[in-house]
């Protein structure tokens, strides 16, 4: 949906025609309606921010027409009769109402807050959620940071993924690619779902659904669904690979999912969860395949599932936990 039209359609000034095309694109979908709810707050609280400044809206539009005016009568070489279009009128006022104070920044909430600067998203010892102005969800892994921004008038949405690892669930726009950087990389996509992992040795994107570019350096990768990519941000190398397992998703459903899954690679999810010191001390161990599915709950548990159904042994020891 455009935001002009929906712009137009918070002034009343649509037809029947277009009315009627916002209103089904409202209902059609929760985030639509979500990203419609945040842009109505904005201009409310604009048009109310105005008011208390006892700053007469169509006084102000009148001065502006009349000093642009006086701008074209000046430039011989200015078109005749352009018409500012009614979405440029709101958009001005509502940036030079975000501009004009600090005001506005103590009122707007949470993401809203992107459109006029970058917000922080931060976890801690537990993942964390966001929905953000268009939709798009991201899951934040424990202690991960980005920082958000989707300006109004802008034409990209912005996130810089200062470490950790995150999970994308992008809406589609075409006219405002998603993009991600994290050091060196720069990642864009329309709309698709994928995971990002930056730690300080290297940098990780595994793609769920759709498709994704990825820019590191002078290369350009493209990857499609099940596929990653692995940056040794200190060598500079890179390895494009098929991806054979939706462990990386744990943080996101709250679950390990393991279909056929090499044990050391299940072992090595739950020592990044858990901060666990799990290790293989038998070369039978080592080999074995497991399909299960473990809850993110209690590690115990979790390792008393993986004896039952694979037969092995478990011993804990002073720092560090033995499955042969």
């Amino acid at each position: 949906m455009d935001d002009q039209l929906l712009i137009k359609y918070l002034l009343g000034e649509t037809d029947l025609r277009e009315t009627d095309q916002v209103k089904q694109w409202i209902a059609a979908d929760l985030r639509n309606r979500t990203y419609f709810e945040q842009m109505s707050w904005v201009w409310e609280r604009s048009a109310h921010l105005l008011e208390k400044q006892e700053v007469d809206n169509n006084v102000a539009w009148n001065q502006f027409k009349d000093r642009r005016d006086r701008m074209e009568t000046k430039n011989h070489f200015a078109p005749k009769g352009i018409l500012f279009p009614v979405w440029l009128r709101v958009a001005a006022m509502i940036t030079l109402v975000i501009l004009g104070g600090w005001l506005v920044g103590s009122y707007l909430p949470g993401p809203v807050s992107a459109l006029y600067t970058s917000v922080v998203f931060e976890s801690q010892e537990a993942p964390r959620k966001e929905v953000l102005l268009d939709g798009s969800v991201l899951t934040l892994n424990k202690n991960s940071s980005l920082r958000y921004s989707q300006k109004l008038l802008g034409d990209r949405r912005v996130v810089n993924l200062a470490g950790g690892e995150v999970y994308f669930e992008v809406v589609k726009n075409k006219a405002k690619p998603f993009v991600v950087t994290a050091e060196e990389m720069t990642l864009t996509v329309l709309g698709t779902s994928f995971h990002v992992n930056q730690s300080p040795e290297r940098i990780e994107v595994i793609v769920d659904a759709g498709e994704v570019k990825v820019a590191y350096q002078d290369q350009v990768i493209f990857l499609q669904k099940d596929e990653k990519v692995t940056i040794a941000t200190a060598s500079g190398g890179v390895e494009k690979e098929v991806n054979r397992d939706k462990l990386f998703r744990y943080y996101v459903e709250g679950k390990f999912v393991a279909e056929s899954t090499a044990l050391p690679e299940l072992v090595e999810a739950l020592n990044k969860a858990y901060g666990s010191k799990i290790e293989i001390g038998s070369e039978r161990a080592q080999n074995r395949l497991i399909t299960t599915t473990l809850e993110y709950g209690s590690l115990e548990k979790n390792l008393e599932v993986i004896r039952e159904t694979l037969g092995l042994s478990i011993s804990y020891e002073e720092n560090r936990i033995v499955v042969e």
